[in-house]
C-alpha cells in the first residue's frame, strides 16, 4: 500500500528537521571542545590563589601535566635599590593539571633555608624522570654566593648546576649538591647561568646553559649528564652567541631546536626570542634567527622565553611556547605567564598574539579563541 502524499511530506519534513538539529548540536559541541588559555590576566589555582610559577618548565608524567617554577613570596631588592615586588626567590612550587587550563596546587617541593647560602636562585628548573633509578630529578640554576665553600680545582664562578631528587613528581625534593665548570670548557667567570635540561628520545639527558651570558664573548654550552642525571659527564659543544638568557632545547620536525632570549634587547621588560637548529645535538648549529611575531612588536608581548613543550594527543600534536612576564619587577603588563601555540610560516616558527585560545590536551589540538 502506498503511503499518502501528505504523510510522506510530514515524514520528510520531520527527518530533515532531525538532521538539521542533530548537525548543529554536534557542531556546537565541536566548537566548544577544549578549554581556554588566557594571557593578560592573573592565573589562579584551585584554591583561588595566584599561581606563582616562573623560570620553570612544563612536564607530563602519566596523564598529568606538571608546572614547576619558583614563587614570589617576599620583598625583593635589586642591588642597593628600593624594595619592590614580592620576589624572595627561595621557594619552588609544583602545580598539576589534566587539561593545561585548570591548575591544582600540589606542593612547595623545595624551600631553601634562608641561612643556607648554597642555593640562592632556584630558577630555570626542569624535572625529568630517570627510568633506571626510578627517581624524579630536578635540575636548576645554582649561583655560588661569597660564603659558599670553594670547590677544589675549580675557579670561582657565579653559576653552576644544582641537582634534586624525589620519589614522586609532587613530593619534597632533596637538594643533593651542585657542580660548576666541566673539564674541557672554555675559561669563564659566569658558567652555567640560565640553563635547561633536555631528555632525548634515547633517554640520554643534557643541560644547555648560558656561559658568560651577559658578556660579549659569551656562548651557549651543551653538556651531557651521567646515566643517573646527577652529574655532568662531558661537554658536547659550545655555540657562540653573546648577550642571551633562558636557553631551551626541544626536538621537533626531525631537528634539534635551541631557543634563547636575547637579553640585551629588552631583558625582563620583553626580549626577542631567537633560535638555531641542528641535525645532531653536537652540531654544527645554524646561525640564530629571531622568531617572527605577529603583530610585529619590539616589546615581544612584554615577556621572555622560558620553555617549549610538545602537547601530544589522540588526534595530533603541537608545540606550546611558554614565557615569563616579569610584571612584578617591571610593572609592565598583567600576569606572570604567557602561553601561546607555536605556529609555522614557510617552515619557520612564528608566534601570533592570542589573548585567548583553546586547547584540547587529550586530543593534542588547539583552536583560536574569540
Amino acid at each position: 500500500m502506498k503511503t499518502p502524499f501528505a504523510v510522506t511530506i510530514l515524514m520528510t519534513a520531520f527527518f530533515a528537521t532531525y538532521l538539521f538539529a542533530t548537525f548543529f548540536a554536534f557542531t556546537a559541541v565541536a566548537e566548544e571542545t577544549g578549554v581556554p588559555i588566557k594571557s593578560d590576566i592573573v592565573w589562579k589555582d584551585d584554591r583561588g590563589d595566584e599561581i606563582m610559577c616562573q623560570g620553570g618548565s612544563l612536564c607530563k608524567f602519566g596523564d598529568t601535566f606538571y608546572f614547576y617554577g619558583w614563587g614570589d613570596y617576599g620583598p625583593y631588592r635589586e642591588g642597593n635599590g628600593p624594595m619592590r615586588g614580592d620576589n624572595r626567590k627561595d621557594t619552588i612550587t609544583c602545580y598539576s593539571s589534566k587539561d593545561l587550563s585548570s591548575w591544582k596546587f600540589e606542593n612547595h617541593i623545595y624551600t631553601r633555608n634562608m641561612t643556607d647560602l648554597t642555593l640562592i636562585v632556584p630558577d630555570r628548573l626542569h624535572v625529568i624522570y630517570n627510568e633506571t633509578t626510578k627517581k624524579y630529578v630536578m635540575i636548576g640554576k645554582h649561583i655560588l654566593p661569597v660564603l659558599d665553600e670553594e670547590i677544589p680545582g675549580q675557579p670561582r664562578v657565579t653559576g653552576g648546576v644544582s641537582y634534586f631528587t624525589s620519589d614522586t613528581p609532587t613530593g619534597t625534593f632533596t637538594y643533593l649538591g651542585h657542580e660548576m665548570l666541566p673539564a674541557g670548557a672554555s675559561p669563564g667567570t659566569d658558567y652555567h647561568r640560565d640553563l635547561a635540561a633536555f631528555q632525548d628520545t634515547d633517554g640520554i639527558a643534557y643541560v644547555v646553559s648560558a656561559h658568560d651570558q651577559h658578556k660579549p664573548h659569551g656562548n651557549l654550552m651543551i653538556t651531557r649528564l651521567t646515566s643517573d642525571y646527577l652529574k655532568v659527564d662531558q661537554m658536547v659543544c659550545e655555540i657562540p652567541y653573546s648577550q642571551h638568557e633562558a636557553p631551551y632545547l626541544i626536538k621537533m620536525k626531525g631537528l634539534y631546536w635551541l631557543f634563547v632570549s636575547s637579553h640585551g634587547k629588552g631583558a625582563w621588560g620583553g626580549s626577542p626570542t631567537s633560535y638555531a637548529t641542528a641535525t645532531n645535538i653536537a652540531g654544527p648549529w645554524s646561525s640564530f634567527k629571531n622568531v617572527k611575531l605577529s603583530p610585529a612588536t619590539t616589546k615581544h608581548f612584554d615577556c621572555q622565553n622560558d620553555f617549549l613543550f610538545e602537547v601530544k594527543g589522540s588526534s595530533g600534536s603541537f608545540v606550546l611556547w611558554g614565557a615569563d612576564r616579569w610584571s612584578q619587577r617591571t610593572g609592565i603588563g598583567v600576569g606572570k605567564n604567557v602561553w601561546l601555540p607555536l605556529e609555522w610560516e614557510n617552515n619557520e616558527p612564528i608566534l601570533n598574539w592570542r589573548s585567548t585560545w583553546n586547547v584540547d590536551a587529550a586530543a593534542g589540538t588547539w583552536s583560536a579563541g574569540p
